[in-house]
């Protein structure tokens, strides 16, 4: 058992959440807005310190992580390389100007995003979170195509601000601000077989067809190629190449949401790369900033030509655009995702963990499918009478929290135990969570 942090097992020394965790609730009770922070007897626990795979909250547990903290630390928490680089830039320029005086570090992670991308000659804008690259992608869809419309599918997730909202679907999120969210997006659903796939394009086809003479036709289609919050969901095989060719038939824009499954988490830089197709536009953010704040849209020079050339004031920017810290944290994430092969690792130890979680809860009455690509992973679950149960997965990842193990339930219903860890983990720490997460769902009372 290694003692190492970062490569060790759990160890609970008070039973989570402890005293020093349940003070800063109250505190945090105390002085936040309701609706942020879930505040119960036994949730959460606030953490301390996080190398590694290994997370360790203000009592001194150890825990290990197996959400990447919302799927950020890909190349693991407080990766050595990445905290350098951050140190090294803190000392000689922690902010810029972004769009008026930009840092150098601005100019050399967009120069290496664009020799990732499937463009020769890509064009980036930079933000700081996911919600804002989707809000640039689709204002980029509107200035390009002129049209207002959207096609976006069940069960996605592309953000909370107003216009990533808009192509979101969760209901608990839309509806408190049903009243300000755009009306031009139609929701189909998201395949799960190649029958539905081919009905679904054919939806697709008539949504614009009819909207075509309205006064919202439809401009760009958004989709994410592997649903992250909303359960893992993995399209068909081929659905993404029938897509991009009807997309291109019908002179549509294509949006990929990457910013979960990109760079690496789904065993491949980009999932056009697996599909086989050159969306107009990729958005990407959690794991690039290394830990940092960072996120970009991305696309060819001529979806991008869409933007008008600036008067010296940018219609859309902020203030943090092209931060040096999150660029230099950026560059050096791109560095290790190279010198770690960390895709590979993805690969390797993904498609261990999930035949290994597939062979384990086999018999599980409570397990529906166990699916995955890279370091992307769920588990489905449902009751007795096979169907999903609500917040089921809520109920798991507080169980294996008592026992060290960080998860996140996802799915529209919770249904689903999201694992997305670190390209960090060992096969020690994967074993462990095998165990221990089949133990919950073979022997509790769920």
């Amino acid at each position: 058992m290694s003692q190492t942090l970062g490569e060790m097992l759990p160890s609970i020394k008070s039973a989570p959440p402890g005293p020093h965790s349940l003070e800063l609730a109250s505190r945090l009770h105390a002085v936040e807005s309701r609706n942020v922070t879930w505040l119960s007897e036994d949730f959460p626990i606030f953490w301390d310190r996080a190398l590694g795979s290994n997370v360790i909250d203000v009592d001194g547990n150890v825990y290990v992580d197996l959400t990447s903290a919302f799927g950020v630390a890909f190349a693991g928490h407080s990766h050595p390389s990445i905290t350098l680089s951050i140190e090294k830039q803190g000392k000689v320029l922690v902010h810029g100007m972004g769009d008026v005086h930009p840092s150098a570090s601005k100019v050399k992670i967009m120069e290496e995003l664009g020799e990732l991308s499937p463009w020769k000659e890509a064009r980036t804008v930079l933000a700081s979170s996911g919600a804002e690259a989707m809000e640039i992608a689709l204002k980029t869809a509107q200035m390009y195509s002129g049209k207002t419309g959207l096609i976006a599918f069940r069960g996605a997730y592309h953000g909370l601000t107003l216009g990533s909202l808009s192509v979101t679907d969760r209901e608990k999120f839309r509806d408190p601000f049903v009243g300000r969210l755009s009306e031009h997006t139609s929701f189909v659903n998201f395949p799960k077989t190649g029958e539905e796939a081919e009905a679904i394009i054919t939806e697709i086809a008539s949504i614009v067809r009819r909207k075509k003479s309205t006064a919202e036709p439809v401009g760009a289609i958004v989709i994410e190629p592997i649903q992250g919050r909303g359960g893992v969901q993995i399209p068909p095989e081929d659905f993404l190449q029938t897509l991009s060719d009807f997309s291109q038939s019908a002179g549509l824009l294509l949006i990929f949401d990457e910013i979960f499954s990109g760079l690496g988490r789904s065993g491949v830089i980009f999932e056009t790369e697996r599909a086989g197709v050159v969306p107009d536009l990729v958005c990407l953010g959690k794991a690039l900033g290394g830990g940092m704040p960072l996120s970009a849209c991305i696309g060819s020079r001529e979806v991008m030509a869409g933007w008008p050339e600036t008067d010296g004031e940018a219609i859309h920017t902020s203030t943090f655009l092209g931060h040096p810290l999150s660029c230099a944290a950026g560059i050096s994430f791109l560095n290790v995702l190279k010198s770690e092969n960390l895709v590979l690792q993805s690969v390797q130890k993904g498609q261990y963990l999930l035949d290994s979680l597939q062979t384990s809860l086999r018999a599980g009455e409570h397990v529906f499918q166990v699916r995955g690509r890279g370091l992307l992973i769920g588990i489905e679950l449902h009751n007795q009478k096979n169907y999903s149960v609500k917040s089921m997965g809520s109920h798991v990842s507080q169980l294996a929290l008592k026992e060290g193990l960080i998860v996140l339930p996802a799915g529209i219903h919770g249904e689903v135990v999201e694992l997305a860890p670190p390209a960090t983990i060992t096969q020690e720490q994967m074993d462990f969570a095998v165990k221990c997460l089949s133990t919950i769902l073979l022997e509790s009372q769920l």
